[in-house]
């Protein structure tokens, strides 16, 4: 039998993770007359996943007495201190408390608890994406559920292994292997292990045929038949997951009035437990369905919601499910910078998860678990004429696996380059929007104050000079309404260019918006950038405007101010470099003013300023 591969979603790991935690209990008691410990215990057992915090306050009290528990007693305290830690988020406490008491634990005697201990670290592992630890540990419990009696291990190590080897996306596989868990559906006694089995059926079928309309009903009765099951074991978190599958196919329907309806209820759930990462999935669908009906203002709600979940869990499968339609919304939207920015973290994010290190390792051991378990399948036979036969068949196996392995490794190098230049092709355009004026090709307000106070800061610390001047445009609506605004746009564009042509290297040059314009000059005195504003001035009213297709004048107006050892950033520079620059207007125009205190004593210089501090 092949260990089947399916590639599964991170919430559905935590869900093993869950539903594995649960699969260690209940434990086997002895047919004995129990004491108040036994009873104590199996109380704890029982309610283990509906009430973490009273298995918490239950340790500590039976604490106390852990010197006097029986042999069997102090491995069922280990199995629910482990599962306690792990409920409650202590994922890495949890591995080194099962490995240290692996270590001790007899490997003859208690193999159930073995096996048990064994089931939960390997998905601890998992769960902290340590995947080749996973690997090793399920390598060593598998041949042990041919030793003991139980049927629920036995499905619990074969569901692990389904969702480990889901990276290499083998769903076909994977949906076979199902069938054979779901054929021993009515062999299991527990409704939590019918619920987690019925679920993984559902998620399965779902991950094949998701894309076929043709199925969408099937999936749907899946996912409900799972809800029901899951419903009589009273497991909430798995009623919330089938209800978010069931939504999933209502929306590829368009039906989203009734996929609201189980998207809610699923809310209601995992709020109860309470399980954000669930949480945060019926954010995004419920994101996905106003996208859908034209309403991406409140998409963009609904996905925040879901980014304040996945920054608290900083899981990165979920956030980069955030970022990317976060990024689609925000360019539709017309928000170019924040586009760029999720853009990035989206990037970031989904290049961890296709990580080329952690691909290769699961696609190498995926050979080394199929050899484990055809040796489990061979010694089962326990024919010497059968088992040439089998073990012929595991080499074939073995040098299918190494080709499946380089075609995978091959596959996913081509699939890193291609994004890779995507990626690097939209972040120069994202870049190029957010950061330059779209008419005149130089630098926005935001981007040159960024890139300004960093200089100003260095030059500050260096006790040097920094100057701004301001200049705006005059009678520059004249120009709009005499020759139309595509005169205007060429009359920003040419000074623009004669500006930036005249301008030093390490200066900064933007447009603050209309016909308003800024310079920030590094290492300059007042007396340097009063003469280089009396320059640009000559070479602004010098344009030659016949080019544009109309004859007329152009000039600006010209505020200058330099930096004073009470200046703590360019904000006061920006403030005197415009009183000075009105000022000018207030002179007749087309001329050059350079800040003196008793400007700002002018009533009108001060109120005509726009950026006057209030």
């Amino acid at each position: 039998m092949n260990i089947l591969l399916i590639k599964l979603s991170h919430s559905f790991r935590q869900i093993l993770l869950f539903s594995v935690l649960v699969f260690a209990f209940p434990l086997p008691v002895e047919s004995l007359e129990l004491d108040e410990l036994d009873h104590m215990l199996t109380e704890m057992e029982g309610k283990r996943t509906q009430n973490p915090q009273f298995i918490v306050d239950s340790l500590k009290e039976i604490d106390s007495i852990s010197e006097e528990m029986s042999e069997e007693q102090k491995y069922r305290t280990i199995l629910l201190q482990a599962h306690s830690l792990a409920m409650n988020g202590k994922v890495e406490e949890a591995i080194d408390f099962l490995v240290f008491h692996l270590k001790v634990i007899p490997s003859t005697q208690f193999l159930f608890y073995r096996t048990r201990m064994l089931g939960l670290l390997a998905n601890a592992y998992s769960f902290n994406n340590q995947f080749s630890l996973s690997l090793q540990t399920l390598q060593e419990l598998l041949p042990l559920l041919g030793d003991i009696d139980d049927i629920e291990s036995e499905v619990s190590g074969y569901r692990l292994a389904i969702e480990l080897f889901g990276e290499v996306k083998m769903k076909q596989e994977a949906l076979n292997y199902a069938n054979i868990l779901y054929d021993k559906f009515d062999h299991i006694a527990s409704p939590r292990h019918k619920c987690f089995v019925a679920f993984y059926y559902a998620e399965s079928f779902s991950g094949v045929y998701e894309t076929s309309s043709s199925r969408w009903s099937e999936i749907e009765v899946l996912y409900r038949n799972a809800f029901e099951s899951c419903e009589v074991a009273n497991e909430k978190m798995i009623m919330a997951s089938a209800a978010l599958g069931q939504a999933k196919i209502l929306i590829n329907r368009e039906s989203f009035l009734k996929a609201k309806g189980l998207i809610n209820n699923a809310l209601a759930l995992s709020s109860s437990i309470p399980y954000p990462l669930d949480i945060a999935e019926a954010y995004l669908l419920l994101a996905k369905i106003e996208t859908k009906n034209d309403q991406p203002r409140l998409g963009v709600e609904w996905l925040k919601k879901a980014l304040a979940i996945g920054l608290t869990t900083t899981d990165s499968q979920l956030l980069s499910k955030i970022y990317k339609p976060l990024a689609e919304i925000s360019e539709q939207l017309g928000h170019s910078d924040q586009a760029l920015k999720y853009l990035k973290l989206y990037q970031e994010r989904y290049s961890e998860i296709l990580g080329a290190t952690q691909s290769k390792i699961i696609a190498f051991e995926t050979t080394k678990l199929d050899y484990l378990e055809k040796e489990r399948q061979i010694r089962y036979l326990n024919k010497d004429r059968e088992l040439y036969t089998a073990k012929a068949a595991l080499n074939e196996s073995q040098r299918s696996n190494e080709r499946m392995m380089n075609t995978l490794i091959v596959g996913s190098l081509v699939l890193l380059a291609i994004f890779a230049v995507v990626m690097t092709m939209q972040k120069r355009k994202y870049k190029q929007l957010a950061q330059h004026d779209a008419l005149t090709g130089i630098f926005n307000r935001g981007t040159a104050q960024n890139i300004a106070e960093n200089s100003y800061i260095k030059t500050a610390s260096k006790r040097g000079m920094f100057s701004v001047i301001m200049f705006d445009l005059d009678y520059f609506k004249r120009i709009n309404d005499n020759f139309g605004h595509g005169t205007g746009d060429w009359v920003l564009k040419k000074v623009a260019e004669v500006i930036n042509k005249a301008s030093r290297s390490d200066d900064i040059f933007a447009r603050f918006g209309g016909e308003e314009f800024a310079l920030f000059l590094p290492g300059t005195d007042e007396m340097k950038a009063n003469v280089m504003a009396e320059e640009y001035r000559g070479l602004i009213q010098s344009i030659e405007t016949r080019f544009s297709g109309h004859t007329f004048d152009i000039t600006a107006s010209f505020g200058v101010s330099t930096s004073s050892e009470d200046d703590l950033s360019l904000d006061p520079l920006l403030h005197r470099a415009d009183i000075a620059m009105y000022h000018s207007k207030e002179l007749g125009r087309n001329c050059v003013t350079l800040y003196k205190p008793e400007i700002e004593l002018s009533r009108s210089g001060y109120q005509k300023s726009k950026m006057a501090l209030r």
